[in-house]
């Protein structure tokens, strides 16, 4: 079974805790926030903004261990956001409050941690350890964006204001990853043209 079968399988016990867990997965997988940023995020929080093409793009103001910033997401973020907040009114059958975190227990109070949840799932799914053999935490996400973000050639400056951490960080930590990278592997083994 995959991680996706198993966060989406039509169980009544516990549904909501996967639909909230699949979110939680896919919102900062693709966002690199923070464990603790996401605990606090409100839906005052969210605001958008526009690519050069002028592509709409969901913007997360979040207060953490860097202080306050904004954090531009990945296509597909402002899709879950509303599916999560239409999941929502109807529980309460209502309007959200604007000071509510997005990711909360039915009665409102914000969910502190999904570390069981998380590893539960991935151990039903078979990737609960990496090839690395160490265990992978809810923190993991915020390390899969990362590798992603930089392998795909996103400016490390870019990077690191957005996930609100340091360039040497980002080259420390992710840059090894992408020497398998196509585009790095080519750079790496070009060859000078032959002169006759």
């Amino acid at each position: 079974m995959t991680l996706c079968e198993f966060l989406e399988k039509p169980v009544v016990r516990g549904k909501r805790d996967r639909l909230y867990l699949r979110y939680y997965i896919l919102i900062l997988g693709t966002s690199g926030l923070r464990t603790g940023e996401a605990r606090k995020l409100t839906w005052r929080d969210i605001s958008y903004t526009k690519t050069l093409s002028g592509d709409r793009r969901l913007v997360f103001t979040v207060r953490g261990k860097t202080g306050e910033r904004e954090v531009v997401c990945n296509v597909g973020v402002e899709q879950w956001v509303a599916e999560l907040e239409q999941h929502r009114r109807a529980e309460i059958d209502g309007p959200v409050s604007p000071s509510e975190t997005l990711f909360c227990h039915p009665n409102g109070k914000a969910i502190l941690s999904f570390k069981s949840s998380f590893q539960q799932a991935l151990k039903k799914a078979g990737v609960l350890y990496g090839s690395d053999g160490k265990k992978r935490v809810p923190y993991s996400l915020r390390l899969t964006y990362a590798t992603m973000r930089h392998s795909e050639g996103v400016s490390v400056f870019q990077l690191a204001a957005n996930m609100g951490t340091s360039v040497e960080m980002i080259e420390k930590f992710y840059g090894k990853k992408r020497v398998r990278d196509p585009k790095a592997a080519t750079e790496l083994t070009k060859q000078a043209p032959s002169v006759s």
